[in-house]
């Protein structure tokens, strides 16, 4: 009824013009197009990290408007302006179709059934990755889960304002010690700098993951009293700052569906290397870690699993 009416307006207040005209045909494309782009369909997705305000794996709607990207979840809305973004992935995942509840179901279904299933209840989804930047300069990065083959036409509609530049070479830390144990230190703020991937091929989804979870851990503990996002430029200012800079070492993406159906197969790792060093470069401290996801949950668990590790490493090391 919205859309009749403003169409019925807009032809009101459109000019008199023979319907031969050729202005005539181009006002009506026109009016068209503007009206179908207001009354395009938003995507039904399930937001797995990155979005200030809204809680992870929410569902909601996304949509492009008014120049931003709009994610709506009924209780909780976010808008990352257009003009923002610096680029968009598009990666793909299998998922559990009925989520946690169904796995449960699946694990007491009579023996030999529950993983057929488990089987049958798996869908594929397009794993979408938007990375932006705030008003300060903080890289963010935020990962949605769409339909299958919907992603695309986003990263289509974004990707024509992305910048496409490459976030400015960070100073390489001065050399230590490769697992130097940690020492305890001292400092209020607190700087994590996205994840540096190097000559790994590690999906972008990943990358981002491990970055936004970090963030929100490091956040929860409580250790700093600022944690600063990568190229936050208000970080500057704090005379005790430290940085900590994750560098990806090796990458294996297994396979959910493998891992629920033999329980010995398709586990997914990501080891790095964390660095925490002090704001002009000099490294306090080295530790390797790995995060691993052995049995349930999508591959993207192994970003949840790692973070952990890291905040561990810095609870002992504060």
């Amino acid at each position: 009824m919205r859309a009749s009416s403003t169409w019925r307006s807009t032809i009101a207040r459109a000019p008199r013009l023979p319907l031969s005209s050729p202005l005539a045909t181009f006002f009506a494309i026109a009016t068209f197009s503007t009206l179908a782009a207001q009354t395009q369909t938003p995507l039904e997705v399930r937001h797995v990290i990155g979005l200030d305000g809204v809680k992870s794996q929410h569902s909601g709607k996304l949509s492009v408007q008014n120049d931003a990207l709009s994610f709506d979840a009924g209780t909780s809305q976010a808008k990352i302006p257009i003009a923002s973004i610096d680029d968009v992935f598009v990666g793909s995942e299998s998922t559990r179709a009925g989520g946690k509840t169904v796995g449960v179901v699946a694990l007491a279904a009579p023996y030999g059934t529950g993983r057929l299933l488990s089987l049958l209840l798996r869908t594929k989804v397009d794993i979408l990755t938007v990375s932006y930047h705030d008003a300060n300069g903080g890289a963010h990065g935020v990962i949605f889960a769409t339909p299958k083959g919907q992603a695309a036409g986003l990263q289509t509609q974004l990707r024509p304002a992305a910048t496409h530049s490459d976030p400015p070479p960070s100073a390489a830390p001065a050399a230590a010690p490769a697992d130097a144990k940690p020492v305890k230190l001292t400092a209020s703020a607190i700087q994590i700098q996205p994840i540096e991937a190097g000559a790994i091929d590690i999906p972008a989804e990943f990358q981002f993951a491990i970055y936004e979870r970090l963030i929100e851990r490091v956040r929860r503990d409580g250790e700093f009293k600022q944690v600063f996002r990568g190229g936050d430029r208000e970080a500057k200012a704090v005379p005790d700052l430290v940085v900590l800079r994750t560098t990806i070492l090796g990458f294996k993406e297994g396979s959910e569906t493998k891992r629920e159906v033999t329980t010995v197969a398709g586990g997914t790792a990501v080891v790095v290397t964390a660095t925490i060093t002090k704001a002009d470069g000099s490294v306090l401290s080295n530790t390797d870690l790995t995060g691993k996801v052995r049995f349930f949950g999508e591959n993207l668990g192994v970003t949840n699993d790692l973070a952990k590790r890291i905040a561990k490493i810095l609870r002992e090391s504060f």
